[in-house]
């Protein structure tokens, strides 16, 4: 590459940007990170209570969290890290509600991250071509492998080895281990059912006393951490980036135009490569602004498809209690580390194996996640107090659609750029997979012994149960798409430019110094975690972008 005061560009700093800056940096690449939101220090980025309930009051009342205050992750970490809507608007039709979590500061979402890393199988990467529905990727497991391992290793995941082949293993450290309450659920399916629960993937809680430390979860923690001990990267915060700008050829990028979000100026910052992973829909919105049919002066996307296919996981939820195994003193008072975390908890994989598939009325797979006595309140918060709380989630594959879509608003942000119109819906195939997980979720609960009940009718909740019952966490159908915070699509990579947006290695067709690295290039959902496999998709293109072919001056 050239010299330049910068040669590279990440646009983003979360999962995805941390492992660009990175990979980009230690090969002894000079980066760049622009960061929408402000860089914070580790106490001001966790809080203390009582300013986060009082920054919660405010954001409900004043309606600048009212979407994103669905998430339960809302109510259990600082409301800072969540954007504000009136600061960063979108719009969705009326009758297709969206909830877009957005995490605008250094660190972004990695930062309320669940922290859950679980690897994609071929069952998933190729699943078009064993039941006829959409395109599967242009790689697959053996192609991410290498980079699977080595963000594992970095981040000394922690899990056990199943020998599952549509949930393969990695470089995993010892599992956490189960609860008693778990271990016996865990018994009891693998008895009656025949199905296996198995440790949850991921990262352990932070250990007390590190309030002043990054979480490993975060990029703050880890890959960026790592980026800037290297000397070769800075990050610009409070600067969103609002389009590329391309060389009169307009095959190839000069330069990322960014806004001041304090001044309102606009700058303009060039590189030979520029790593776009600003989050699925904030990495839609720039491109679309900055593709042809915006921007006369744009990249070309072929495919037509630039913003069609967003997917999210369709989810359904159920609480439960079951008989103590362990007195009334919740397990975290004894043992800190059984909190929930991506480590700590459980997974009743289904998945994409055709042998669970076979005879079902939707396409794709869903996997239940689920932990209990891992959030257990004081007892006397607790309906019945000798009584363990527990939950399952389900999620599942959401089959990419045209009709599911990021476009650029006629309405613009405060700072003056078009803001996204979201449009997306559940389609037949998601409703009947909801109503198999629900049947699913209130078999394995009866299994165990346990008994199904809203969050309400468990505890009690002084002040606050009006909002409680009407949480969307604890309705009977399935919450609208980006609930779940897994939101992929739009600018799906692919072998040919006729029918993708990005290449194989995640390079705009016609703009092809630009990478498209984060969930924005995925062509199907799948139904895992989809944070780890975005890390290594992002490593492999920044390695490839590396090599002298590619050599982007």
């Amino acid at each position: 590459m050239p010299h330049h005061p910068f040669e590279a560009i990440v646009i983003g700093s979360g999962a995805t940007g941390g492992v660009a800056a990175m990979t980009l940096a230690e090969a002894g690449v000079r980066v760049l990170v622009v960061e929408a939101g402000p860089d914070r220090s580790p106490e001001q980025a966790r809080g203390s209570e009582p300013a986060n309930s009082l920054r919660r009051a405010e954001g409900l009342l004043s309606g600048r969290h009212q979407r994103q205050a669905q998430h339960p992750g809302y109510w259990k970490q600082n409301p800072a890290l969540y954007a504000d809507e009136y600061q960063d608007p979108y719009c969705t039709p009326a009758d297709q509600p969206f909830l877009w979590t957005q995490g605008r500061q250094v660190g972004g979402r990695s930062l309320t991250w669940g922290g859950i890393t679980l690897r994609l199988s071929d069952f998933d990467f190729k699943a078009a071509e064993f039941d006829g529905y959409g395109q599967s990727w242009p790689i697959g497991h053996g192609d991410l492998d290498p980079h699977y391992s080595a963000l594992e290793r970095l981040f000394q995941v922690k899990g056990n080895r199943d020998g599952l082949q549509h949930l393969p293993d990695g470089q995993l450290e010892s599992p956490l281990p189960f609860l008693p309450e778990e271990e016996h659920f865990r018994n009891l399916l693998l008895r009656d059912r025949d199905v296996a629960l198995i440790h949850s993937r991921g990262f352990a809680a932070s250990p007390p006393g590190s309030a002043s430390r990054w979480p490993m979860s975060s990029s703050n923690g880890s890959t960026l951490r790592r980026a800037l001990a290297t000397g070769r990267v800075e990050v610009l915060s409070g600067c969103m980036a609002v389009n590329l700008l391309l060389h009169p050829g307009q095959d190839k990028a000069r330069a990322v135009v960014v806004v001041d979000r304090s001044s309102g100026e606009q700058r303009l910052l060039e590189a030979e490569l520029i790593v776009v992973c600003a989050s699925t829909i904030a990495s839609l919105r720039l491109l679309l602004q900055s593709e042809h049919s915006h921007n006369s002066r744009g990249f070309h996307d072929s495919s037509g498809l630039l913003g069609q296919g967003l997917m999210d996981h369709v989810s359904c939820c159920r609480f439960f209690s079951v008989p103590s195994l362990s007195g009334r003193t919740a397990m975290q008072e004894r043992d800190p580390s059984s909190v929930l975390s991506g480590a700590g908890s459980f997974f009743l994989p289904f998945g994409n194996d055709p042998a669970h598939c076979k005879g079902r009325s939707f396409l794709r797979g869903y996997g239940l996640w689920g932990a209990i006595n891992r959030f257990d309140p004081p007892w006397w918060l607790k309906r019945q107090p000798d009584q363990r709380l527990g939950f399952l989630i389900g999620h599942g594959e959401v089959l990419a659609s045209k009709t599911n879509r990021v476009t650029l608003s006629d309405r613009c942000d405060p700072l003056g750029v078009p803001m996204p119109m979201i449009s997306c819906r559940w389609g037949a195939n998601e409703k009947a997979m909801v109503t198999h997980m629900q049947d699913t979720i209130l078999d394995c609960i009866g299994v165990a012994g346990g008994t199904p009940a809203s969050l309400p009718d468990l505890l009690h909740f002084p002040f606050v149960e009006p909002f409680v019952r009407g949480a969307l966490a604890v309705q009977d159908d399935a919450p609208p798409p980006g609930y779940y915070i897994h939101e992929v699509g739009g600018a799906p990579m692919g072998l040919c430019e006729d029918t993708s947006v990005v290449d194989p290695y995640n390079r705009l067709w016609r703009c092809r110094n630009v990478l498209v690295v984060d969930g924005a290039c995925w062509p199907s959902s799948a139904w895992q975690s989809p944070t780890l496999t975005m890390m290594a998709v992002t490593r492999r293109a920044c390695l490839e972008a590396l090599r002298p072919a590619n050599d982007c001056g």
